[in-house]
This record gives C-alpha cells, sequence and structure tokens, in this order.
C-alpha cells in the first residue's frame, strides 16, 4: 500500500510539474570555438579585397576604410569591446576560401557573392547581406560601346574560378554572343591589364566598378555600360559548424540595420538606452538577453553602433562619397531590401 501511495504521488507530482510554467533557468548558449580562439589571441581576422573602394581599401595613411572593414570593427567592438581589435588580411579571387577554411581568417568578406554551392561543398556559410549588387561592365569609351550586347567577340578581364566569370558566360549563352576572357586573380593585375588596352572590357560588381572608373585621372575615358547581368548579395561568410560565431556575426549586422530603423546613431546611441520603446531597449541592452544568448554581454549592440554608427551612417561615410545612390540596399520600407528580423 505505501508503495502505491508513493508511486500515486510520485505521478501527481510529475503531472503537476508538466503543467505548472518553466521558472528554471535556460539552458547555456552554445560554446563557439571561433569565438574563443578570438578572445586568447585578443583580435578577430577579417579577409577584404585590397584596393577595393566602397568595400575595403588602405588610406592615406595607412588606414583600412571601407564598408567591409566596418563591419569587421562592429563585429570586434561586440565581441572583444574594442573596435580596434582587428587584423585585416588582404585576399584574392583564388585565396579567399582556402584562408577561411584553414582557420587562417575568422570572417570573409571581399565583395563575396551568396552561392548554394559556397555553403554545401566548401563548407562555409552565409552570415547575412551587407550589400546587394549586381555584375556589370566597364569599357573604354574609345570603343563606342552603349549596352552590353554591343561586346560580342570582346575580351574581357575577369578573375578566375568565381560566379563573376560563370554569370559573366552564362549570360553571352543566353543572349547568343560571346566573351574572350582574359583570366587574372590579383585584382591590381587586373585594373593594370584593362587600363593597358589589353581587355576591352572590365567586369566585376558594378559598385567596385564605379569606384575604379572615379579613381582614374580622367573618368571619362571609360563608359559604366548600364545593364545589370546579375543580383547578388554581398557579406560575411564563416567557417560551418560554429553556430555560436554564426550567431554573433550575422546579428552585429542585423543590429546596425536595426539602428538605421529605430534611429539610433552613433552620437545618440548612449542616450537612446533611456528610451521608452521596447525595441530599442533591447537592442541597447537596457533590458532583455539578447547578448547573453549569444555569449555576450548585454551592451554588444551598442558598442558595436557606437564604434561604426547604424548602417545608413556607414553608406554615408563609405559608399555615398562615390555617388552610388542606395538603390537595392534602402531599407525595406523606403522601397530597398535591407530589414533586421525582430532582436528579442
Amino acid at each position: 500500500m505505501h508503495r502505491r501511495a508513493l508511486a500515486a504521488c510520485s505521478l501527481l507530482a510529475l503531472c503537476l510539474l508538466a503543467l505548472s510554467p518553466r521558472t528554471w533557468a535556460a539552458d547555456p548558449p552554445p560554446s563557439s570555438q571561433t569565438l574563443a580562439a578570438i578572445r586568447a589571441r585578443g583580435s578577430v581576422v577579417c579577409a577584404v579585397q585590397n584596393d577595393n573602394p566602397p568595400f575595403s581599401l588602405v588610406d592615406s595613411q595607412g588606414v583600412w576604410r571601407g564598408l567591409d572593414v566596418d563591419s569587421c570593427r562592429a563585429i570586434a567592438a561586440a565581441a572583444l569591446g574594442d573596435p580596434a581589435r582587428i587584423t585585416i588580411r588582404p585576399i584574392t579571387g583564388l585565396t579567399r576560401f582556402p584562408a577561411l577554411q584553414s582557420g587562417e581568417v575568422d570572417v570573409l568578406f571581399g565583395s563575396t557573392t551568396w552561392t548554394t554551392t559556397r555553403e554545401t561543398a566548401l563548407g562555409l556559410v552565409f552570415a547575412g547581406p551587407t550589400y546587394y549588387s549586381g555584375q556589370g561592365f566597364l569599357v573604354h569609351a574609345k570603343l563606342g560601346v552603349t549596352s552590353v550586347k554591343g561586346l560580342d567577340g570582346a575580351s574581357v578581364c575577369v578573375p578566375p574560378g568565381s560566379t563573376t566569370e560563370l554569370i559573366m558566360q552564362d549570360w553571352a549563352r543566353k543572349n547568343g554572343i560571346t566573351f574572350r576572357p582574359v583570366v587574372i586573380d590579383d585584382p591590381n593585375q587586373i585594373q593594370t591589364t584593362f587600363l593597358s588596352g589589353r581587355c576591352d572590357a572590365f567586369t566585376r560588381d558594378l559598385t567596385g566598378l564605379s569606384g575604379f572608373r572615379a579613381r582614374q585621372a580622367n573618368p571619362a575615358d571609360f563608359v559604366l555600360l548600364p545593364e545589370f547581368i546579375s543580383m547578388e548579395p554581398l557579406g560575411p561568410f564563416i567557417r560551418k559548424g560554429d553556430d555560436g560565431w554564426l550567431d554573433i556575426v550575422r546579428w552585429t549586422q542585423f543590429a546596425l540595420v536595426a539602428a538605421e530603423q529605430m534611429g539610433v546613431t552613433a552620437a545618440n546611441a548612449e542616450t537612446q538606452r533611456s528610451s521608452s520603446n521596447p525595441d530599442i531597449r533591447r537592442l541597447l541592452g537596457t533590458e532583455g538577453d539578447v547578448g547573453p544568448s549569444m555569449g555576450l554581454d548585454k551592451s554588444w549592440a551598442l558598442r558595436a553602433i557606437r564604434a561604426v554608427g547604424n548602417y545608413g551612417e556607414m553608406w554615408e561615410r563609405d559608399v555615398k562619397p562615390m555617388g552610388l545612390e542606395r538603390g537595392n540596399n534602402r531599407l525595406w520600407d523606403q522601397g530597398g531590401l535591407m530589414y533586421a528580423p525582430p532582436l528579442r
């Protein structure tokens, strides 16, 4: 009888426990081997292309600038508390993926497009779009070409082993024309080869071509053809298998976009912590546990925003001086594609 009573009491207790609300602490967030290595090293290593405005370039003082570099600084501010704790590693089209796969770098930028096989075959994962671009063509004005279809039979400077070359050849087949690729890995050598006249055209993302043209002594010597032949989301990649690091890289970018949506800037972020808006309070760590859920403290996003500003501020600093319109990179409620999922 005693055993039956004990069993009944145990069953009743289990039932009551199942029906009652959970009050115990949630499981701790998964650990990140990459974050542990970064903290031991003391810096975030980001791979970027050399001389690639508006994404990455070294200014006259030897300081790295650009949209990708600012994104790297934001990640360092969130993860390490200091945006200056970054190491910039220049890469090329051929070296970028091995650099990330081998662990030489923690985050790959470098105007790298999100594609299926880069995730399924290379063991990488795309953390989120920082820029929506499209592939275009720059030509010598003396050719008199006004459309990509006018390049039938033309020689085109293009990096090897890239989606850029594949997209170009696919587009040519669909439109019944041919290109003669001049394949060169080094970005600086590609530019030199094009300027020498060995290539009739130079193809890559339209933003990079605009920056290259603007830096020439006489930009009018070159024509940026009006067509996009692709739509490409660019952004950071990390190694697959470290979900904790993916969370930090992905949500840092989303935090910068969310800050623009909410009117939070580098200048007002500290005072906005007292806002009555619950979304702003969660973003800046006044309430909620978004940061701790990723193994960071509550002020992770506040530090990132104070370091580089919101996404709109980054655009004004890094991209607008080149004369480029935001286009698809406007916020979603302004006709663009940029948005941030809820941070909560």
